[in-house]
């Protein structure tokens, strides 16, 4: 068993707005007190305090951060269903200690969370044994692109949650199917014109990043 993860601390409510440099939370509402009122415009956002954001600094000297917004967290289910992905050996207890650690409110579910977990874990399983057959033949590629990431998978399950995780992190992201033949000139097609670009390739018979 790999042991659950535990992140207990976060800089602002997912969801929310955050000022980009020290990572409390932030409001779309101008400070109550600007300096240079008459030499610069008054910022739109502001710390909870009422005081700027952070300085940054560029070719013309310092401005306040512009705020930035943090991922909507997955509601229970879907992190279950992300964590089962990844963790697929973990039991009941496990996923319930890696929510505890993420800072979701177990207490919240409907009826006794180890119960429900165990029936989300168990139709879980179901459902990726109906969509990918242990026999299925067709060695179909599947693609998940957003931001500049490209993440690529044998499980249409798997595919599904990753780009569901993507927007909800904020991302457009594009989805598409096709052929191992179609994916190398695809990948190479991206490699030459996108160098930037991180393509992860989760199929169990490549290892690790393959860009």
């Amino acid at each position: 068993m790999t042991t659950p993860p535990h992140h207990h601390d976060r800089p602002a409510e997912p969801g929310s707005l955050r000022c980009p440099e020290c990572g409390q939370p932030a409001r779309p509402v101008p400070p109550h007190e600007w300096p240079l009122t008459g030499f610069a415009p008054r910022p739109g956002a502001s710390h909870l305090d009422g005081t700027p954001l952070c300085p940054v600094y560029g070719p013309h000297g310092a401005r306040p951060a512009e705020p930035v917004g943090a991922p909507a967290r997955l509601t229970m289910w879907q992190a279950v269903r992300q964590s089962w992905l990844v963790h697929p050996e973990w039991t009941s207890a496990d996923h319930l200690a890696w929510l505890d650690g993420e800072g979701y409110d177990t207490d919240l579910v409907d009826g006794d969370p180890d119960e429900v977990i165990g029936r989300w874990l168990a139709e879980h399983g179901r459902t990726a044994r109906l969509i990918v057959p242990p026999t299925a033949a067709d060695g179909r590629v599947y693609v998940v692109a957003g931001g500049d990431m490209v993440a690529v998978f044998a499980n249409p399950d798997a595919a599904g949650t990753q780009r569901m995780v993507m927007e909800a992190a904020g991302l457009d992201t594009i989805a598409s199917a096709m052929t191992p033949a179609q994916w190398d000139t695809a990948r190479a097609i991206l490699r030459a014109e996108h160098p930037h670009l991180v393509i992860s390739d989760a199929r169990p018979d490549v290892t690790g990043p393959t860009a």
